[in-house]
């Protein structure tokens, strides 16, 4: 999971959207969030479904104002918080 908070405030505010990203995957999920890595699959690792991938697209809507996740460029668990420090 992540390891230090960072260097400069935008290192550290990274991390926390990291960290919250990580919060939701767990709870989308129904894992815990000390087991996840970056490079973990939705689909081949973290089992996908169709239904925990609407509770993860929900989940991030609500915790980051709106904002939709884009499933087409998603293929790991970095992948959607790129997407999410991208947009914010």
């Amino acid at each position: 999971m992540c390891g230090k908070m960072g260097n400069s405030e935008i290192d550290t505010m990274k991390n926390m959207m990291a960290m919250s990203v990580y919060y939701i995957i767990a709870d989308a999920f129904d894992i815990d969030a000390m087991d996840i890595e970056p490079k973990d699959s939705l689909e081949n690792d973290l089992h996908m479904t169709d239904q925990s991938k609407q509770e993860l697209n929900d989940l991030v809507i609500d915790m980051f104002n709106g904002q939709r996740l884009d499933f087409s460029t998603i293929r790991n668990v970095q992948d959607i918080v790129d997407q999410v420090a991208r947009v914010h």
